[in-house]
């Protein structure tokens, strides 16, 4: 008789056990957009944390014990692909033996794959001399709110796959996802009207995805190579540029050499905006929505103090 009761224990335990893990999915993101996007998705039914927070640039993200304990625990990992978190995410797999996410694994997702559009894709053999050029493409891509839909409708499909109970809440989050991002759209461009007659210079090309949603007209980057501090002599050439451009303005990431940028912004008397790279690099832009708004934002106010001729 005590042996059936200890055996009853048992089996209510377990069943205690299955039940919370279908009720929260472990979610491991790579970078904090991602993250946002899986939060808006998974709702109450998953529980997500990012290996690499806003502030930070993921390209050089440390391969801490730490981390890997995070994807150990994981019944998904999305993470941003395109060679972004090469330098760190394959350490990082290796030393969490997690089979659930071990590549080509259903808890396996490159997020990537779910865009249609991929910007910046070399032509010809690539090399180091170039600099850190993605040879598979920009991979910054959740700067354009479109792509961020396609990410969402991905994610919920894979999170149904995973957990197929909470399937249509999945779907119907990611919908609402992109009804919010619909609803936004005609606002975000509206308020970027001045900045669609400036001329924009870059630091780097982590912004094309977001220069090209709104297009605006962006005539060169102060970082010739990716990952290289730019030469004295580029620097110069692209001051001169500006000078002779009939209205124009700089943009810079938070973690680009800010020094640089505003030299080159000071030599030819015009605005300087320092963005936040990813959601939740400053304040207030947890949300990938607000994230957004803090970019159209502050491109806005640049804009109308933009030189002019």
């Amino acid at each position: 008789m005590q042996f059936m009761k200890i055996i009853l224990v048992v089996a209510i335990m377990m069943a205690t056990t299955i039940s919370h893990s279908l009720a929260e999915l472990k979610v491991v993101t790579t970078i904090s957009d991602l993250a946002r996007i899986a939060e808006a998705v998974g709702g109450d039914d998953v529980k997500v944390s990012a290996l690499c927070p806003g502030p930070r640039d993921p390209h050089y993200l440390p391969a801490k014990p730490s981390l890997a304990r995070k994807m150990a625990k994981a019944d998904l990992l999305c993470y941003n692909g395109l060679e972004l978190e090469i330098g760190w995410l394959p350490l990082l797999l290796d030393k969490a033996r997690n089979p659930r996410i071990k590549p080509g694994s259903l808890g396996d997702m490159d997020c990537s794959d779910a865009i249609g559009k991929l910007l910046d894709v070399p032509g010809g053999n690539v090399d180091r001399a170039m600099g850190d050029i993605h040879a598979l493409g920009n991979p910054h891509y959740t700067l354009n709110p479109e792509n961020a839909v396609l990410v969402a409708r991905e994610m919920a499909f894979r999170m149904g796959q995973l957990d197929p109970e909470n399937k249509v809440d999945y779907k119907a989050r990611a919908d609402a996802f992109a009804d919010e991002v619909a609803l936004r759209l005609p606002g975000w461009h509206d308020q970027l009207d001045e900045a669609r007659t400036k001329s924009i210079i870059l630091y780097h090309s982590h912004w094309n995805y977001f220069t090209n949603w709104q297009d605006l007209n962006v005539v060169g980057e102060i970082e010739n190579r990716p990952g290289i501090t730019p030469s004295p002599r580029h620097v110069q050439t692209i001051i001169e540029k500006g000078r002779g451009l009939d209205g124009v303005m700089i943009i810079a990431a938070q973690w680009d050499h800010q020094e640089v940028a505003e030299e080159v912004a000071e030599r030819i008397g015009t605005s300087l905006a320092i963005l936040p790279g990813y959601s939740g690099a400053q304040d207030g832009t947890d949300n990938y929505f607000d994230f957004i708004d803090r970019l159209c934002a502050r491109v806005a106010q640049a804009a109308t103090m933009a030189y002019k001729e």
